[in-house]
């Protein structure tokens, strides 16, 4: 039987908006990773933020799964994904080279060695591709794609963001899911400098991409956000308002 203790970490883990269901395996097994000591300093202030649990149950992400995280960077979401799926599972931590050995002076290439050292994460493989060639053609049963379609967008250009999501395309089973979360834009506003996006300018890319959107999620709604501001800048910095979209491959 679970300590008391231990029971409570369950649900400190989980809190926030969401209500911490102990009882479920995929929950326990988060929560124990979001305690673990060798968790790296990157990962703590984002638990709130990122809502683990939920948002793998809200793609249907069960145990056993095979799972991606398109462009992990320091890879918060892979670590997640990691427990998520369990020891049976397999997740794919996705970053390009040039993210890993130029971005932030390297320091993704040494948050996501450290992560992965000594076996540590023993069902993530590090998948080293360019967005738009992904390989694992049918091998995926959810991806994830957070925070990262305005840039591919905006500082890509469209025929480039719809490349990439017809690579992620590629990579799902037929019926596989895709998650896309990103920071909401407004009409008449510079997204492109505030790194933020329409939610509609983000549906119409992924259904030309030959998704089919199944379900729009607001549990990363924040009404206090005011879409004027740079999702860096520190009043909303972790707590932009963003939307969720579930998206599957049609079998």
């Amino acid at each position: 039987m679970k300590s008391v203790a231990f029971q409570f970490c369950v649900v400190l883990a989980l809190s926030g908006s969401v209500q911490a269901d102990e009882t479920n395996p995929m929950a326990v097994r988060i929560a124990e990773q979001q305690i673990t000591p060798d968790r790296h300093q990157y990962d703590l202030p984002r638990d709130a933020a990122r809502n683990s649990y939920e948002l793998f149950r809200f793609l249907g992400l069960e145990e056993g799964m095979v799972a991606l995280d398109v462009g992990a960077y320091a890879g918060y979401t892979t670590e997640m994904l990691s427990a998520a799926v369990g020891p049976q599972g397999k997740v794919y931590s996705h970053n390009t080279v040039e993210v890993l050995k130029t971005y932030a002076d390297g320091y993704y290439d040494r948050t996501m060695a450290e992560r992965l050292a000594n076996d540590r994460l023993a069902n993530v493989v590090l998948h080293l591709r360019e967005y738009d060639d992904l390989g694992l053609d049918n091998k995926v049963d959810v991806a994830f794609l957070g925070n990262l379609l305005h840039d591919f967008y905006y500082r890509d250009g469209e025929e480039n963001a719809l490349a990439f999501l017809a690579s992620i395309h590629k990579a799902l089973k037929p019926g596989g899911v895709l998650g896309v979360m990103d920071h909401i834009g407004i009409d008449g506003e510079k997204n492109n400098l505030l790194h933020r996006m329409t939610p509609q300018l983000a549906h119409d890319l992924m259904t030309q991409s030959g998704f089919e959107i199944e379900a729009k999620s607001n549990m990363f709604a924040n009404p206090d956000d005011d879409h004027r501001l740079s999702v860096y800048n520190d009043e909303i910095y972790l707590n932009t308002d963003r939307f969720l979209f579930r998206a599957r491959k049609p079998k």
